[in-house]
């Protein structure tokens, strides 16, 4: 995989796990296994693919899923911070309202609330944990996206270019010709 230029792939992978994974409403989708983690180290790794003269392996889906899963973790963590903090209140308010939660429960609720230190550090660890699991995901798609769309794994290596001569090729000798009548 050294030789193929895996920027574009990681990049697009990176972009699909980050910004779908923050938008309201297509976000759900993450409850199902991180779904868009798996849909962008998939993506990379088929691109990747597409770019590669030689067979991919799973070590290869892993790296480009980690490219991927870096850039899209990072784009996450940079959104869902803020938007965590800015919507923390009212997370905090909706966790007081179940009908499990005691009233000692409550009144922690409300003392979170009041400090706004804690609501950050805690807005930054939600954000980094999420990252963390789309970037463990975006790697597992990434090897998924080899074992999936990898067909090359029969066929023989590409020749090589330029071809290998034997080592007296071209002959030193001039080749006989017919004599000339003249």
């Amino acid at each position: 995989m050294a030789e193929v230029d895996s920027k574009k792939p990681a990049l697009i992978g990176g972009l699909i796990v980050g910004l779908l994974s923050v938008v309201p409403i297509i976000q759900i989708a993450n409850l199902c296994f991180c779904l868009w983690a798996l849909v962008g180290g998939m993506v990379a790794a088929k691109m990747l693919i597409d770019r590669s003269p030689q067979p991919l392996f799973s070590r290869d889906g892993a790296r480009i899923g980690l490219l991927a899963g870096l850039i899209g973790a990072a784009i996450f963590f940079l959104i869902e911070t803020p938007l965590t903090v800015w919507q923390f209140d009212e997370i905090l308010k909706s966790a007081a309202l179940y009908p499990i939660v005691s009233e000692e429960g409550r009144a922690f609720y409300e003392r979170l609330e009041q400090n706004g230190p804690v609501k950050v550090m805690l807005a930054i660890l939600f954000a980094l944990i999420g990252a963390l699991f789309l970037l463990g995901f975006t790697v597992l798609g990434g090897m998924l996206g080899i074992k999936l769309f990898e067909k090359r794994r029969d066929q023989p290596p590409p020749s090589q270019y330029p071809p290998q001569y034997p080592p007296q090729y071209p002959p030193q000798h001039p080749p006989p010709y017919p004599p000339q009548e003249g």
